[in-house]
């Protein structure tokens, strides 16, 4: 991302009121709804403008954006991933994720229900070397139907992350860019991506950033950072889900395509 454009982000963030971790509690919306945006990241100066009057931006150690790292885990079949690739409902992501500077990680299972409710239980962990210790190995056993000795490394996701709250609703917003997906040397970076998800109890199209995001012509889109990351970096996967979004990635990234369309 342009050092400009970072700049100008910065600035708009500026303009929020702060909100605090501790004042976030009541809006942690563990079972919750999740809708999607995805949108060119020379936008987002603009909507950060037109929204910072209805939500306050998060401020952690002076900080109005933070720097997370997560680590997926699948079968050696990519059962989780294939799921989502067929539709399946009532499919699991299982994930390590650092905020990264803050010494603080939590090993996560998120449960999509056939409601298309998002449910996430997490426990404070460490991913080390990719290894499940026996606390996190008894929390997978109960919260995923996995046997933990057949899951894997899969990928790396960096990025960094906005999050935004109403100031009206039980309503969070986040919006996260400079995504990268890793695995050993294979490297892929989305510098002119930004996925923006708004997160409710119960969806409410009346929400704020809902209805600026439709003025700039930005609708809801189906986007897993996990399932793209597992495409971009494994050829061999099938991926007729998530062609609209690739070719997408390829027509928005600036140094040719990112991803082989002759796959």
């Amino acid at each position: 991302m342009e050092k400009r454009l970072l700049n100008n982000i910065h600035d708009s963030l500026g303009t929020f009121d702060p909100i605090t971790l501790k004042e976030m509690d009541g809006v942690s919306l563990m079972n919750r709804t999740d809708t999607k945006f995805v949108f060119e990241a020379e936008l987002l100066p603009q909507i950060l403008e037109k929204v910072a009057p209805h939500y306050k931006s998060l401020e952690i150690s002076g900080n109005r954006y933070a720097n997370y790292k997560t680590d997926y885990f699948d079968t050696n079949d990519f059962y989780m991933y294939i799921a989502h690739q067929n539709g399946k409902l009532n499919r699991y992501k299982i994930r390590y994720r650092e905020y990264v500077g803050s010494d603080l990680s939590f090993l996560e299972v998120k449960f999509k229900t056939n409601k298309g409710k998002t449910m996430k239980s997490r426990i404070k962990a460490w991913a080390g070397e990719n290894e499940f210790n026996t606390t996190d190995t008894t929390f997978l056993n109960e919260k995923t139907p996995f046997d933990v000795s057949d899951l894997q490394h899969v990928l790396t996701n960096n990025f960094s992350r906005i999050t935004l709250v109403s100031n009206t609703d039980k309503e969070r917003l986040t919006i996260d860019f400079h995504l990268q997906f890793a695995k050993d040397d294979n490297v892929k970076q989305l510098s002119n991506l930004v996925i923006a998800e708004v997160k409710q109890e119960n969806v409410n199209r009346d929400s704020q950033v809902m209805k600026i995001l439709k003025t700039f012509n930005i609708r809801e889109a189906s986007f897993s950072k996990y399932a793209t990351g597992a495409a971009l970096l494994n050829p061999q996967l099938k991926y007729n889900k998530f062609k609209k979004n690739l070719l997408y990635l390829n027509k928005t990234h600036k140094n040719g395509n990112i991803w082989n369309t002759a796959n």
